[in-house]
C-alpha cells in the first residue's frame, strides 16, 4: 500500500510537469495528430461559416485579413502551423507561439475566390488532415448592409405569397435556431393563416461579427382559416444575416417572430426587449387557433418551461453532461461523455463541440447568452471561484452559464464546484 501511495505521487509530479500536454491525454485525446481548435478571420470566427467563407470590406482591418487560431496536439508540441491560399500549391508559415497560438496576416483581393488551407505539424512529424480545415475564402465587393436588406425583403415576399421553398433558400445552413422547426412552421403558418400583410421599417443594419443585424419595426395583418377572423399585431423585432455563396442567408430570428410564428420556443434565440408586453400573433399549430398573446420575456412565453438549474462537483476526472444530468468518470482513449471535465491543474476541459466565453456575472445577472463572441480552445485556463463562463453546446446549439463555486487542487487533480443554468430547449435565453 505504501508503494502504491508513492507512485500515485510520482505520477501527479510528472502529470504536474507535463502541463497541458498530459491534460489533453487525459481527456481522451490519444491521437498524435494536431487539431485547429480556434480559427478567425479578423473578427469573424471560422466555426461559424457557412459553406464558405465570406468577407465584406468593412470585415478587413486596414486592408488586411488577420488570422488568428490555434493548435493543438495529445502527444508532443505543435512545431509548424502553415497557411495556403492557392489550395495547398505554395504554404507560408504563421507567426507561432509555444502554446499553440498562431497569427498570419494578407492583404486580400476583393472578388477573388482563395482556396484556403491551414495545416499543422507536430514536432514529431504529424500533420493535421487537409480535408479538415479547408475551404473557399473571398472578399465580397457587395454592400453587407444593402444585401441584408434585400434578403430581408425577399424573406418577407417569399411569406406573403406562401413559398415555403422560395423561403427556405434564404436561410443559411448555419441558421442558428432549429431549421427544421421553422421549415415545419412554415408549413403550419400557411396552413391557419391568410391574406398575410405585413408592412416592415427597417430602423437600423448593424454589422457584428459576420453578421448583419437587422432592426425593425413592422405592422402585420393576417385572416385566420380557422375563424375567419382578422388578426393584427404591431412590435419591434430583429433578424441576423451571414453572407455565403449564394449572398445573405438568415441566420437568426428573435421574438416576436415575424415568420415562422408557429414555433417560437424553437426557432427564436432571444427576445427583443422593446416588444415585451406588446400584443403578438400566436398560432397553436395543433388546433390552429390563432390569437394575439401578451410577449413574455422568453423565446417559449414560459420563463421555466426548459431552464434547468442546480449545482455540480467535479472530482480529477470527472465530467458533467448537461443534457443527461450526469457524472462520468473518464478514462483516457475512451470517447469523453460529458460537456466539461475538471482539468488536472488549475483549468476546466470542455467536449469537442462546445465552446465558451467569459461574461460578467453573477450567475443570476446571466438571462441570456450572447449571440456570437465564442472561443473553440478546449481549454479553460486560470478557472477561479466567482467567474462566470457561457458555453454553447452542438449539436443545437444549446447554451448553459456556470458560475465556479470553488476550486480545490489534489494530488491527483482538481475538484471543482459550480453552479448553472441550462436552456435544454435550444433557445438562448435562461
Amino acid at each position: 500500500m505504501k508503494l502504491f501511495h508513492t507512485l500515485m505521487l510520482l505520477l501527479a509530479m510528472l502529470l504536474s510537469s507535463l502541463g497541458a500536454h498530459a491534460a489533453w491525454w487525459e481527456f481522451g485525446r490519444e491521437s498524435n495528430e494536431p487539431s485547429i481548435t480556434d480559427l478567425r478571420f479578423n473578427s469573424l470566427d471560422a466555426a461559424r461559416l457557412d459553406d464558405m467563407m465570406v468577407l465584406g470590406r468593412e470585415d478587413l482591418q486596414n486592408g488586411e485579413i488577420v488570422v488568428r487560431g490555434q493548435a493543438q496536439v495529445g502527444k508532443g508540441e505543435i512545431g509548424l502551423v502553415e497557411i495556403s491560399l492557392d489550395d495547398g500549391k505554395t504554404w507560408k508559415a504563421a507567426t507561432l507561439d509555444d502554446r499553440g497560438l498562431f497569427t498570419w496576416e494578407f492583404s486580400p483581393e476583393v472578388g477573388r475566390d482563395y482556396l484556403f488551407r491551414v495545416r499543422a505539424t507536430s514536432t514529431t512529424g504529424v500533420s493535421t488532415g487537409l480535408e479538415d480545415h479547408e475551404f473557399h475564402l473571398m472578399v465580397s465587393a457587395t454592400d453587407g448592409a444593402a444585401d441584408s436588406r434585400a434578403a430581408f425583403l425577399g424573406l418577407l415576399d417569399a411569406y406573403q405569397r406562401k413559398d415555403r421553398s422560395g423561403f427556405m433558400k434564404l436561410v443559411s445552413d448555419a441558421f442558428e435556431g432549429d431549421a427544421s422547426a421553422l421549415d415545419d412552421a412554415l408549413t403550419s403558418d400557411f396552413r391557419w393563416l391568410d391574406s398575410i400583410a405585413i408592412q416592415a421599417n427597417i430602423t437600423r443594419v448593424v454589422s457584428n461579427s459576420g453578421v448583419f443585424e437587422l432592426y425593425f419595426t413592422y405592422n402585420r395583418q393576417v385572416r385566420s382559416t380557422r375563424s375567419g377572423q382578422f388578426l393584427k399585431d404591431s412590435a419591434a423585432s430583429v433578424v441576423g444575416f451571414r453572407r455565403g455563396t449564394g449572398g445573405m442567408r438568415l441566420v437568426r430570428m428573435s421574438a416576436p417572430l415575424i415568420f415562422g410564428v408557429s414555433d417560437p420556443g424553437s426557432i427564436a434565440t432571444s427576445v427583443t426587449g422593446q416588444a415585451v408586453g406588446q400584443n403578438v400573433l400566436s398560432i397553436d399549430p395543433n388546433s390552429g387557433n390563432a390569437s394575439t398573446q401578451t410577449q413574455s420575456n422568453t423565446t417559449s412565453g414560459n420563463s421555466s418551461s426548459s431552464t434547468e438549474t442546480g449545482t455540480r462537483t467535479l472530482g480529477p476526472q470527472q465530467s458533467y453532461n448537461f443534457d443527461t444530468d450526469t457524472i462520468y468518470t473518464e478514462t483516457g482513449g475512451a470517447p469523453v461523455q460529458g460537456d466539461v471535465q475538471s482539468a488536472g491543474f488549475g483549468g476546466l476541459f470542455l467536449r469537442s463541440g462546445v465552446t465558451w466565453q467569459k461574461v460578467s456575472g453573477p450567475l443570476t445577472a446571466v438571462s441570456s447568452a450572447p449571440a456570437s463572441g465564442y472561443t473553440q480552445s478546449l481549454e479553460m485556463f486560470n478557472i477561479s471561484a466567482g467567474n462566470v463562463y457561457v458555453l454553447a453546446i452542438l449539436p443545437g446549439p444549446k447554451y448553459a452559464a456556470i458560475e465556479i463555486v470553488s476550486v480545490t487542487p489534489g494530488a491527483l487533480g482538481q475538484t471543482i464546484s459550480f453552479r448553472f443554468k441550462y436552456q435544454s430547449g435550444g433557445g438562448r435565453n435562461f
